[in-house]
């Protein structure tokens, strides 16, 4: 005849409190835990220190700079000197050059997020100047706000020197978060905890004035930017320009999406940690459950076995 049913006999395995086979079992279960816990903290990713996520940051140029060129007039060194910051203007004296800038925004994706920024910074020149060397520092402001919000200055720092003189220079790249440490989460806007770079209210001194102590200063902070990968372009100067000689620093800067590193808060800590903590406590206890039956059903520990059979109904 076919089976149309089964159902199997629960065996129970019973020993005193103070015996070698509840000793067996305590052990095994602390042992399952322990090691559990033991082998997730060490193969990593239990205790997430740092965590990041891709945003592309809403950037814009606060049209605060500072440019010098380097060049040669007559045969003599020559510079040529521009800051929003009125105090360097100041102190570059007969240096000062006033030049024509003009700002542009591209958004390609019409999503209200500048993709590219271009800064164009023109020189006027006389014939006897030959600008041979670029120093920049273009101040933008840089937002996120999808999980980290952030909202500081974000120095761009330009340097390029050529051994001809030029008319031009053209960089083309892409700005790259900088973070010396990850940025911690908390649900409220968080500045930018260092000084900004060209602070026009600021009145700088000669010293704090020039530009590799202004390149220190970028370098000093925790959160910075740069352009990385970036492309640099020199054009050579016309031979004869007359009263139109000019040169041309043109900066084009691309916004892409960033990644961002974050210290996680407790809750996406402790998600991520009894997952971890679960998946091996399963494997062990799959191990541990098959030894421990082993051992019951051998007898290899004295047990009193008592199978739950169904009591006869009495007629």
């Amino acid at each position: 005849m076919p089976v149309v049913y089964s159902s199997s006999i629960r065996r129970r395995y019973h020993a005193p409190l103070l015996s070698g086979a509840t000793a067996l079992v305590v052990l095994g279960w602390i042992s399952l835990i322990i090691f559990a816990f033991l082998i997730s903290f060490f193969t990593g990713q239990m205790w997430v220190k740092e965590n990041s996520y891709r945003e592309q940051p809403d950037v814009s140029f606060i049209r605060s700079s500072a440019i010098k060129l380097q060049g040669m007039r007559g045969g003599e060194p020559f510079e040529a000197i521009y800051s929003t910051v009125p105090s360097i203007n100041e102190l570059a004296g007969s240096d000062m050059r006033m030049p024509i800038i003009s700002t542009s925004v591209e958004d390609n994706n019409i999503d209200n997020i500048a993709d590219v920024v271009h800064i164009n910074a023109t020189f006027p020149l006389a014939e006897d100047e030959h600008v041979m060397g670029v120093q920049g520092i273009y101040a933008f402001s840089y937002k996120l706000s999808n999980f980290v919000r952030l909202d500081m200055e974000a120095p761009i720092a330009v340097v390029y020197s050529s051994g001809v003189p030029g008319r031009a220079l053209h960089v083309d790249g892409r700005m790259a978060l900088k973070l010396a440490n990850p940025l911690p989460y908390i649900p409220a806007v968080r500045g930018g905890q260092d000084a900004p770079v060209l602070n026009s209210s600021r009145h700088f001194t000669a010293p704090e004035a020039s530009f590799p102590a202004l390149m220190e200063h970028i370098s000093n902070r925790n959160d910075s930017t740069s352009l990385d990968p970036v492309t640099s372009t020199w054009e050579t100067k016309y031979a004869k320009c007359g009263n139109e000689c000019s040169f041309t620093v043109s900066v084009k800067v691309r916004i892409t999406p960033e990644k961002v590193l974050y210290i996680p808060p407790f809750i996406e800590v402790a998600k991520f940690s009894w997952i971890q903590f679960l998946s091996t406590f399963v494997f062990l206890y799959i191990f541990v459950r098959l030894l421990t039956k082993f051992v019951m059903e051998n007898q290899i520990v004295q047990t009193v076995v008592r199978d739950d059979m169904p009591k006869p109904k009495l007629l």
